[in-house]
């Protein structure tokens, strides 16, 4: 089958071209991504525990590692995942109860704005509590 005909879902006058895409479609695509990265997130935590709940020493040397600057930067990065996913639910939820269905562009950028407030805030404790170090910046 020749990729040409799939131009109408992949080509640039497609709906699904990046450019192309709306607000709405791009908050829908920003949802599934951090529900998908969050689901990983809970398998992998859950089994990284597992194996170092074995022995106290194992548990130790876990938990230095999960302090370098590395983890807690991936870490502030999962929060940033968190807030948005968390926003852009609210929102639907919202929606789901008939609220702001007429503005959902509008209601979609207050909930960012909101968002963007909390991850500051997060930044905030991250460097308030001494979490960064200074080590990269």
């Amino acid at each position: 089958m020749k990729m040409s005909s799939f131009k109408w879902l992949f080509g640039r006058n497609s709906e699904f071209w990046p450019t192309n895409m709306k607000t709405g479609m791009w908050a829908w695509v920003g949802h599934r991504l951090t529900g998908l990265l969050l689901v990983v997130y809970v398998f992998l935590h859950l089994s990284f525990l597992s194996q170092a709940s074995i022995g106290s020493k194992n548990f130790a040397d876990l938990m230095k590692v999960t302090a370098e600057p590395a983890f807690v930067f991936m870490d502030f990065l999962l929060v940033c995942a968190v807030i948005y996913h968390a926003m852009n639910g609210f929102r639907v939820v919202l929606f789901d109860m008939g609220i702001g269905i007429r503005r959902q562009k509008q209601v979609f950028w207050i909930m960012m704005a909101i968002a963007a407030v909390l991850v500051v805030g997060a930044f905030y404790v991250l460097f308030s509590h001494g979490l960064f170090d200074g080590a990269w910046f």
